[in-house]
């Protein structure tokens, strides 16, 4: 009996803690923002971006008619890198009902050039987006002066 007894002590989950993920749709009266292009995720990640000292990886959630419903900083990294990760950007991607999303961050040097590792994780995003039917349309990369569209350029997108 006391065996029993403990047992049911242990299933007890008064000090346990649980996650609930609760999603609300709120009704809007802001001015929707449309991506038409990857000047527009420049200017949209500019205004959002304050701080351009660090790198900082955004994803841009969009609506049918590629409006932004809602938006993301995934991560904030150091001056030359951030690091992220597809789990978090489709999680939210899922959530909000994205139909499409547009990726972006910002290069503190000015140079807008995509490096390797720019070129690796679009590729990876692009891939995940396939398997859950959620389409990436463009990562771009963002500087106080300039910006550069991975998917206009050749050797990026294939």
């Amino acid at each position: 009996m006391t065996k029993n007894k403990t047992k049911s002590t242990q299933c007890q989950f008064e000090d346990s803690y649980i996650r609930e993920v609760r999603v609300n749709y709120l009704p809007t009266t802001t001015i929707k923002f449309r991506i038409k292009g990857p000047e527009c995720v420049a200017r949209f990640v500019r205004s959002v971006l304050l701080d351009n000292s660090r790198e900082q990886f955004l994803a841009l959630y969009l609506d049918g008619a590629h409006n932004v419903a809602s938006y993301s900083i995934v991560s904030v990294g150091a001056a030359n890198q951030a690091t992220i990760h597809p789990r978090e950007i489709f999680q939210r991607a899922i959530l909000a009902g994205a139909i499409a999303i547009t990726i972006a961050h910002n290069h503190p040097s000015d140079n807008v050039e995509p490096s390797k590792e720019d070129i690796a994780v679009t590729n990876r995003l692009r891939d995940a987006g396939i398997l859950l039917g959620i389409t990436l349309l463009d990562h771009v990369i963002v500087s106080d002066s300039a910006f550069a569209s991975l998917r206009e350029d050749i050797r990026c997108w294939p």
